[in-house]
């Protein structure tokens, strides 16, 4: 796996996802709200003729309420989705994560530009979304 990531802001936390896993950087757009969605789950956006839940990360990791901007569509496999962030600050090189975190959806953390960075676990996240969606 390469050290390469797209690095995002949510709700002023920094993570970073593996930029094999990501296909593509859009305007958050128009999103349908889906009854009975889980809470994370924004609702579903039309991205050139496929429809795709989009997820709001800053929700998914318990954060404040953020106002996204962007989504950053993720892949992992057959499993696709939008994940709504406030910001894409950029795709460069982060240092292996080193540090263990407490949380499902994150690989761990790296220090880089002297702040911790969350590095996005894209398969177990996308799979949390397709279970909840299949209830």
């Amino acid at each position: 796996m390469s050290r390469l990531h797209v690095r995002v802001r949510v709700a002023e936390e920094h993570y970073a996802l593996a930029v094999e896993d990501v296909l593509e950087v859009a305007a958050l757009g128009d999103v349908t709200p889906v009854p009975g969605a889980g809470p994370a789950v924004l609702g579903v956006r039309n991205v050139r003729g496929q429809v795709l839940p989009v997820v709001d990360l800053a929700t998914l990791f318990g954060l404040s309420p953020a106002q996204p901007a962007r989504i950053v569509i993720a892949e992992r496999g057959d499993l696709r989705a939008g994940l709504a962030v406030d910001a894409v600050t950029g795709v460069e090189d982060l240092p292996e994560a080193s540090e263990e975190v407490d949380s499902r959806h994150l690989a761990g953390a790296a220090l880089a530009d002297g702040a911790f960075v969350g590095v996005v676990d894209v398969g177990s996240m996308l799979e949390s979304v397709e279970e909840s969606n299949a209830r």
